[in-house]
């Protein structure tokens, strides 16, 4: 059993993760520091995609990689069994610690841990399918200093909220404030139209590209080092951009800034 979502996309993202661990893993293998993974949506460790089947998931993926400690966290006490029991049978299960719950809540005390301190290095993979990630968890990451994240942003499921109009409900703008961490977005997200109007000032959405520009501000806003390649993932049928899959690295240092963005640039740019 296992969860039943994804498709083409799906696979690009996997693949992305899996060359960026390996790229990170082996650029670290010399160095001193303790190597941590966290998958902030472990899931169930399995996914059945249409035309595919069953393919392994993040955090099954990860245990191929030389990590010291994994941390998976997930919501949903089934698919968390389940992924318990897919990591005993991995050499590099008695390794990995699994936390029930929202993903916030557990990333809002990461901080709690000298991680620097105590020599560790690190990756964070935010893979949600909806709304679910504050930006708030972002800014306490960056707090870290030690952690490389790779944030699979849901456009789509924000596009949803943004009206055209810009008639956008209290309750869909608080979604939207947690999201981008700011309730000034709208300046970036909307432009005033160039025609005019009876009825006064009209404004029109920002394309894809503006938007995108947007959000990676943003993240330059949080993070040392963004990359500027984040990859648009689109439904294969229509073409609908589903989500932004976007790099970014906690770590002030400009040798470990500028090796990390050459990784994620050329692995963002080369798949």
């Amino acid at each position: 059993m296992g969860q039943k979502f994804g498709g083409a996309w799906t696979l690009i993202k996997l693949e992305i993760l899996n060359k960026y661990l390996s790229f990170y893993t082996t650029a670290l293998k010399r160095q001193s520091f303790k190597l941590c993974y966290i998958d902030a949506f472990a899931g169930s460790g399995e996914i059945h995609i249409r035309g595919r089947g069953k393919i392994p998931g993040s955090a099954i993926r990860a245990l191929d990689y030389e990590f010291d400690k994994y941390i998976f966290i997930e919501n949903d006490p089934k698919y968390a069994d389940l992924l318990w029991q897919r990591i005993q049978d991995h050499p590099a299960g008695n390794k990995a610690t699994i936390y029930l719950g929202d993903c916030n809540d557990h990333l809002s005390q990461i901080c709690s841990f000298p991680w620097l301190k105590n020599n560790w290095r690190g990756v964070i993979f935010l893979d949600p399918y909806s709304l679910q990630v504050k930006w708030q968890s972002l800014e306490v990451i960056s707090k870290t200093r030690i952690f490389d994240v790779w944030y699979l942003f849901p456009f789509m499921a924000l596009n949803r909220l943004l009206r055209r109009d810009k008639d956008i409900s209290d309750s869909h703008r608080t979604i939207i404030d947690t999201v981008l961490g700011t309730d000034d977005w709208e300046k970036g997200i909307y432009s005033l139209s160039p025609q005019l109007s009876f009825f006064g000032e009209e404004y029109e959405k920002n394309n894809l590209e503006m938007v995108k520009k947007y959000i990676l501000q943003q993240l330059k806003n949080v993070f040392h080092g963004v990359s500027p390649n984040a990859m648009t993932l689109r439904a294969v049928q229509t073409n609908t951009p589903l989500y932004l899959l976007c790099f970014a690295t906690s770590n002030p240092s400009p040798k470990a800034i500028g090796l990390a963005l050459n990784g994620a640039n050329y692995i963002l740019t080369h798949t």
